[in-house]
């Protein structure tokens, strides 16, 4: 039995020695399909998304209601772990209603909704990590604030009160 071979020309400029598939090419040379050519029939790169584990959330792709929750978020410091803690609550939200959606649809696809749920778990263990070094930086803040910020900022203001009434005296 004699095998088709593709017949492309290689680097070398010799013909290709592998095996054709139905259309005469060899995998690497055009066997395989490489998608819808009609960019209206193209899902982009939400046709892959499975969980939202690793999904980039960027200000200009939030809804209007995770905009206002960002635009809460305080630019602190010491309010960065909160921060990570709110997107990683609407991290979980979106997958939440990926889950929903797939309930919904007519033969929901258990592997789907278990890689979500998995999904879900590894965001909940980082959470638990950021309450811990919440609860760290709240200690720090404590043991740093004895007073002495709050006494310098008395000294400017009496500064700036003693200068104004010289100045209007002058």
């Amino acid at each position: 039995m004699e095998r088709k071979l593709c017949g492309a020309k290689t680097k070398s400029g010799e013909p290709c020695k592998k095996a054709a598939l139905a259309n005469g090419r060899c995998r690497f040379h055009g066997g395989k399909s490489t998608g819808p050519k009609d960019p209206s029939k193209l899902k982009g790169n939400k046709n892959a998304l499975k969980h939202g584990l690793y999904e980039a959330i960027w200000a200009d792709t939030l809804t209007n209601e995770e905009q206002e929750l960002f635009d809460q978020v305080s630019t602190d410091p010491t309010a960065q772990v909160g921060n990570r803690f709110k997107l990683s609550e609407i991290r979980i939200r979106r997958m939440m209603q990926r889950i929903n959606q797939e309930q919904q649809k007519k033969k929901p696809n258990p592997a789907v909704i278990r890689a979500i749920e998995e999904g879900i778990t590894k965001i909940e263990t980082n959470m638990v990590s950021l309450v811990r070094e919440s609860s760290r930086l709240l200690e720090m803040n404590k043991s740093k604030n004895d007073g002495s910020l709050d006494r310098l900022v008395e000294i400017l203001a009496q500064a700036r009160k003693d200068r104004a009434e010289k100045e209007r005296k002058e």
